[in-house]
């Protein structure tokens, strides 16, 4: 490996000195030849590399040898990063010449001298060595170019089809029903335990994503655990898993009360992923934390873990060992992958060696995967023998699958990027763009001589090689299908930890290097506090990449003498760096997400830096563009306002691909034209204050359609200080001076005031996702029914637009052959094929989007297929829309639908055809009007039974607000959640035979809800209940239980009550109902939230008597006075009171009247 190594740092710094010496400030300082004589004797070097590889020589002398090289190739490569920066310095600065010549630091006579002596040292020792691989026998072999040429593949993988999980259907089905098992427990414990490769972490994801887990548990958490069981870091992920944000609480209070607000009275499952803590304490402490949230009985955990330690500090009642695959299934498994499409041909002679080698896997299935990747790309029976008689089947420490996986990388340098992932924590993802970034800083990444490749493009295919390897997986994708991050196995991390010992580290807190004093990549424990200057010395004298804590970053700064690539822990936010960083200027990489302020002005200094990271910027330093090199620059903390930086002089920046945003401004010279010369500029591009544009020339000139690597586009015409009444409207042609390249996948369009838009967005047949944001002026939008990739259309703010046209750009949609009624075939052309999502709103003079019209003549209107797999449909506020094309809604899961009647034949469409719905929202829906036509219109009652009706065994939540004419409702089997306010006429509200029933109801102002029996036969299911606001005119709060026929039910799951009052009741409890039987009525309510009841003076002493009650908010209750006394006893441990003024007065610690009734309550908020 060592030799390996070498000839890629060989290769790489011949290819810096070809660059170097081509140079003209090189040839200016006429040292071009000595790099040209050092280039020579590098090719030679390598060769003989070359030939100690194929001797594979290992005696202690070669050894020394190769040790001896790795010093000169670290002092060479060290001089590159000097020499590089020297000549961008130059180039930046050549106008300073004259005043810089007395400079000795800025003297190009001195440093030409400077430069020339270290080259001929360098040179020197290079002769020793090649002297040296002389007498060691060694002879120049012909160099092989091994760099892997991107292929296009669009970060596609042929192992991540989730079928090729094999022999484990016995296990999903038992642990589907244990998660899946009616019990009464809080929390139900289940653990999965097995070695590790085995699949744990595979199986926990088929329970956690299978249907019936999908539908028992309406919210689902992951984490993963690891070896660091921290339970602020537990607590956290299930935040991010919840929200799909990212979490960073410090305290666990603050996590606690988000988690309660989510999951309080909500079944979940919680997934704890690889879990190795033996420690019953911290078990304790976060199953508290886990029953606090105080969610619905029957909830689970699935635990997965190696150590039956583990489990016992658990407590697990119900523990599942996973044992090894069959020989057969481990066969199958191997086959699906070794043998499928692009891979061997199976034979008898390669079926006879494939299975002897998946013996030796132990029906282990990662060891399965990572041979059949190996072994899927050797097409001879003499490379799968050499294998199959390979030493390192005799490995112990690594699983030999494994080691064939990384010996079979097709380049040095590849391996060298997946050796360097060993020092990102195990578990941890590997965000795509950051690790590419990192690679490149440090030299991994660089093309071959005379090669146009961009180093990014080498990057992510290597990415890519890894994971078909099985040495990465998947981590998530975004919306249009990119994947964001990777994560490693635990194995492949042992692997890559094994193959790195010698270049990585992590220092520990003791402030010991965990490996050698020689380590290159370095990562700082947060445990780490320094250490004795001469240790720091020693252990940071050859690092060149380093992850580090905000806190202890000044401490280490002044040892790190060639460090390449800094990335700052951004745990916690910082506002200051330290000053020390500025001597840092031979970074290439330096991420500061953790900083938020104004950059210090020497980062303008730093010429090599290829990527900045940074959380805000308002403002640039004013010589920002002379960082020549940067290709990235990311502001990580975007908080949705306008931004206001302003990138002056932006043009000088040539390489740069990652730009955050670009403001336009006449008055900064910010204008569009600087963007032509940037022509690798690719990802998001975000483009403001486009209302300072000109004219089409000059948008134009940001030569928009050549930059083909643009995938998101956001076009935004009102720059944050434009005043919009005076200025004359030239959007339209602004639009289409900005014409992207074809390869463009989302476009977002704001505040464009043009009455049309540009010809250009029917052409772009690669886009996924389109939204149009207040376009006022507008009259008209796109016929896009053409694309065949589009899978989203939001169009909102539209005021002015009264059709969506129909023609069919080009003459065609989609087109196939289908069969009609009678058997015969027949064209169909489908509009919209891929289209999932459509969001109309706001757009009050929309009255039809038009039946799509083939252009090619045919007049078949059966041979037309419109939104064939539309999942997501929300029209709102959009009163006079009338039609949209014909659709027979197969796919459509969410309804959302406002503002319109029930003679609409929308919902009149909607409510015929559509039968799998699983969320249904109607809002200010009214009666149709009758008209002498017949027969008339349906009613709302009529349209909203048969969307009930039709789609009973799907619906699992409807809200119905403001839907004055509705008389009553029909509840499906499935529905869980139902919300219904502001239905002055809905009489009654029956529910279906074999209900579910509902676990969420909330009911408001609804005065003609008389009776209320659905209520009660659903008592025993409820979790969550919200009552109120009714009609002012109510003197007693209308309890479902509070007719004069009705008994007191019991509510025995209701943990959550909130109750909305008004002015004319005077008690939050009906007279002579409940009295002191309230706490058999609420037995396991936690949550009580009382709210705008201004004529109640008193709440009853029987709340003080609910059993379980631990949280208590009262808000908006002016002329309270009196709470119920909460001893010693009570079990609330929570009460907060707003807009009382009374209460709060009386409450006051020092001599408040009621303040002995909360006395002993642990927490109280005003």
């Amino acid at each position: 490996m060592a030799e390996a190594i070498l000839i890629d740092v060989a290769s790489g710094l011949i290819s810096r000195l070809v660059s170097l010496a081509a140079d003209e400030v090189i040839r200016a300082w006429n040292v071009h030849e000595d790099l040209e004589e050092l280039c020579g004797k590098l090719e030679f070097i390598n060769d003989l590399l070359l030939d100690a590889s194929a001797k594979k020589l290992t005696m202690t002398t070669v050894q020394r040898f190769f040790n001896k090289l790795e010093d000169v190739a670290h002092v060479a490569n060290v001089f590159m990063n000097e020499l590089e920066y020297e000549v961008t310095r130059q180039k930046v600065e050549n106008h300073q010449r004259k005043r810089d010549f007395f400079v000795p630091s800025k003297n190009t006579m001195l440093h030409r001298f400077k430069m020339a002596h270290k080259i001929k040292s360098i040179l020197d020792s290079f002769k020793e060595i090649l002297k040296w691989g002389n007498d060691l026998g060694l002879q120049p072999v012909a160099y092989l170019n091994t760099t892997v040429q991107p292929s296009g593949s669009n970060n596609t993988s042929p192992f991540q089809d989730k079928a090729l999980i094999v022999g484990r259907d016995k296990d999903i089905s038992y642990l589907v029903q244990m998660v899946c098992k009616n019990h009464q427990e809080n929390l139900r414990l289940i653990a999965v335990i097995g070695m590790g490769g085995q699949g744990k972490t595979t199986l926990a994801r088929m329970v956690f994503n299978s249907d019936i887990v999908v539908n028992m548990f309406p919210n689902k958490i992951w984490v993963t655990v690891s070896h660091d069981f921290d339970l602020m870091n537990i607590l956290n992920q299930m935040v991010e898993s919840l929200t799909s944000k990212p979490s960073m609480f410090r305290n666990a209070q603050g996590v606690i009360n988000v988690l309660q607000k989510k999951l309080k009275g909500k079944k979940f499952l919680l997934v704890l992923d690889n879990v190795w803590n033996e420690k019953p304490e911290n078990w304790d402490e976060l199953m508290n934390s886990l029953l606090g949230f105080g969610g619905a009985k029957g909830s689970s955990i699935l635990i997965t873990t190696r150590n039956q330690k583990v489990i016992d500090a658990m407590r697990c009642p119900i523990s599942y060992r996973l044992d090894n695959l069959s020989e057969q299934d481990s066969w199958e498994l191997f086959k699906k992958s070794a043998f499928s499409q692009g891979g061997v041909v199976e034979t008898k002679a390669f079926a006879a060696l494939g299975r002897h080698m998946v013996e030796r896997c132990g029906g282990l299935p990662l060891a399965i995967n990572s041979l059949a990747s190996v072994l899927r790309t050797k097409k001879s029976e003499q490379e799968w023998l050499q294998i199959q008689d390979s030493e390192t089947w005799k490995s112990e420490r690594i699983l030999p699958a494994l080691r064939f996986s990384y010996n079979n990388l097709p380049s040095t340098s590849l391996k060298r990027c997946f050796a360097y992932c060993s020092i990102v924590p195990k578990t941890s993802k590997i965000y795509k763009d950051d690790i590419v970034q990192i690679w490149m800083a440090l030299g991994f990444l660089l093309p071959p001589k005379g090669s146009a490749l961009l180093m990014e493009d080498i990057g992510n295919e290597y990415l890519n090689i890894l994971l078909w390897n099985s040495l990465l997986q998947e981590g998530d994708r975004d919306k249009l299908g990119d994947i964001t991050y990777y994560k490693m196995h635990d194995l492949v991390h042992d692997l890559a930890l094994d193959v790195s010992k010698h270049n990585s580290a992590t220092m520990n807190d003791s402030g010991v290097l965990s490996h050698n004093s020689k380590a290159t990549y370095v990562r700082l424990d947060e445990g780490y506090s320094g250490t004795k200057p001469a240790n720091m010395r020693r252990n940071f004298e050859g690092v060149q990449m380093l992850y580090v804590g905000a806190r202890i970053l000044g401490n280490v700064l002044p040892y790190l003498k060639h460090l390449t690539a800094l990335v700052v822990n951004n745990d916690e936010v910082t506002y200051l760096l330290p000053s020390s960083l500025h001597k840092m200027k031979y970074l290439k990489h330096l991420d500061i997400s953790c900083f938020h302020g104004k950059l210090p002005n020497h980062i303008t200094e730093f010429y090599n830096l290829q990527t900045l990271r940074v959380g805000n910027l308002e403002e640039l330093p004013k010589k920002f563009c002379n960082l020549i090199n940067l290709r990235h620059l990311v502001i990580t903390d975007k908080n949705g306002d306008p931004p206001s930086c302003m990138f002056t002089g932006i043009e000088k920046l040539t390489c740069l691909q990652t730009l955050p945003h670009f403001v336009v401004s006449r008055d900064q010279n910010c204008l569009l034209g600087k963007l032509g010369g940037l022509n690798n500029l690719r990802g998001k591009l975000s483009l403001y204050g486009l209302s300072d544009v000109m004219n089409r020339e000059e948008a134009s000139a940001a030569r928009l359609c050549r930059k083909s690597y643009i995938h998101r586009l956001l076009l935004e015409w009102r720059s944050i200080k434009d005043d919009q009444e005076d200025r004359k409207y030239n959007d339209e042609d602004v639009m289409e001076g900005l014409k992207p390249h074809v390869n463009l996948k989302k476009l977002k369009i704001v505040n464009f005031e043009g009455k049309k838009f540009a010809s250009w967005i029917i052409m772009m047949r690669n886009l996924v996702e389109i939204t149009v944001i207040d376009s006022e002026r507008c009259e008209e939008f796109p016929p896009l029914g053409h694309l065949p990739k589009l899978r989203k259309i939001k169009i909102s703010s539209m005021e002015n637009v009264k059709v969506i046209g129909s023609d069919i750009w080009g003459g065609v949609g989609s087109s196939g052959t289908e069969f009609s009624e009678s058997g015969a075939p027949e064209t169909v052309t489908t509009m919209y094929p891929s289209l999932t999502e459509l969001i109309l709103q706001d757009l009050p003079k929309l009255e039809e989007w038009l039946e799509p019209v083939v252009s090619s003549g045919s007049e078949d209107q059966r041979a037309l297929l419109v939104f064939p797999k539309i999942e997501i449909l929300v029209i709102l506020n959009c009163p006079n829309l009338r039609r949209i094309p014909r659709n027979c809604f197969t796919f459509l899961k969410e309804l959302v639908i406002s503002d319109l009647d029930s003679s609409n034949m929308i919902l009149e469409s909607v409510s015929r055809t559509v039968s799998s719905l699983r969320y249904l929202r109607l809002v200010r829906i009214s009666d149709g009007k009758e008209e002498s036509s017949s027969p008339p219109p349906p009613n709302l009652d009529s349209i909203s039974n048969k969307l009930l009706t039709n789609n009973s065994l799907s619906l699992r939540s409807l809200d119905i607000h403001q839907c004055e004419a509705l008389t009553c409702l029909t509840l499906g089997v499935a529905l869980q959640q139902l919300e219904v306010c502001y239905c002055p006429q809905l009489a009654t509200i029956s529910v279906a035979k074999d209900s579910v029933g509902l676990k969420y109801l909330r009911i408001a102002s609804c005065p003609s809800l008389s009776e209320w029996v659905f209520v009660q036969s659903m008592s025993s299911t409820l979790v969550q209940l919200v009552l109120g606001p009714f009609l002012a005119e109510l003197e007693e709060f209308p309890w479902p239980f509070s007719s004069a026929a009705a008994a007191v039910i019991p509510f025995p799951n209701l943990i959550e009550l909130n109750l909305y009052g008004w002015r004319n009741v005077k008690s939050i409890l009906p007279s002579g109902k409940i009295g002191d039987r309230l706490s058999s009525t609420f037995p396991a309510l936690t949550e009580l939230i009382i709210q705008d009841f201004k004529g109640v003076k008193a709440l009853p002493e029987s709340l003080a008597k609910l059993p379980c009650l631990r949280d208590l908010r009262i808000f908006s209750c002016g002329n309270l006075r009196s709470l119920p006394t909460f001893d010693e006893s009570s079990s609330l441990q929570y009460l907060e009171i707003s807009g009382c003024p009374v209460l709060q007065e009386r409450c006051r610690k020092e001599g408040g009247s009621e303040w002995f009734k909360i006395q002993h309550i642990p927490h109280i908020e005003w």
